[in-house]
């Protein structure tokens, strides 16, 4: 059934801080048509009349969320068969100042190797975002696209794989976050005979961590 894995994932994307309390869409294309949730929706409360089932070409539905747009072109133009659009708060933080977005931690580094981050004028529901962001997924052959400052759009072949990619991303950049929010006060803590080194930092005679 497809409505308990849209449910499901709402859940997590909502309990990991992935979205605010309305905020994200994501959808399936099963048989040439998408179901997708409703504009307005709560993503970790879904009913089933949050679904919007809709064929790739027809007529936009007053109810469906506003980035079906985007939604359609990543179809038209990609193998994928799910996609999840969310805000993950560090990502978005650090995409900023950013072209790409390349992971320090070994998990990032496995999964993406970098990730792109593509700047528009227009970030929230336009044909500007419908254009660049399945040819950036193409081009780079990556499975998730950053729009600067608004959030990512991730597909897979299914909304649990989808939400992974997005989880591992928003995890690479808070380490990246951290690192660089703390990377002068280490210098400053740390005697110079272990700056640089593996030792543990060390403050007030106890070891971090």
């Amino acid at each position: 059934m497809i409505y308990p894995e849209f449910d499901r994932v709402g859940r997590d994307l909502f309990d990991h801080t992935m979205n605010n309390s309305h905020s994200g869409n994501i959808s399936i294309l099963q048989g040439g048509r998408i179901t997708i949730t409703a504009s307005g929706s709560m993503l970790h409360r879904l009913r089933r009349d949050d679904l919007v089932e809709v064929g790739i070409n027809d007529l936009t539905p007053s109810r469906a969320s506003r980035e079906l747009i985007v939604h359609r072109a990543i179809y038209r133009e990609t193998n994928a068969t799910a996609i999840v659009h969310a805000h993950p708060p560090y990502t978005v933080a650090i995409s900023e100042d950013l072209e790409a977005i390349v992971p320090v931690d070994a998990e990032g580094a496995y999964y993406f190797g970098s990730i792109p981050v593509v700047s528009v004028g227009n970030a929230i529901g336009s044909d500007e975002v419908a254009g660049i962001v399945p040819v950036t997924l193409l081009k780079m052959g990556s499975p998730i696209v950053v729009v600067r400052n608004h959030g990512v759009f991730s597909v897979g072949r299914s909304l649990n794989e989808a939400f992974q990619w997005i989880s591992s991303l928003e995890h690479s950049s808070r380490i990246i976050f951290i690192r660089s929010a703390y990377a002068s006060t280490w210098r400053d803590i740390l005697p110079p005979v272990h700056r640089g080194s593996r030792a543990k930092p060390v403050m007030g005679g106890n070891n971090w961590g």
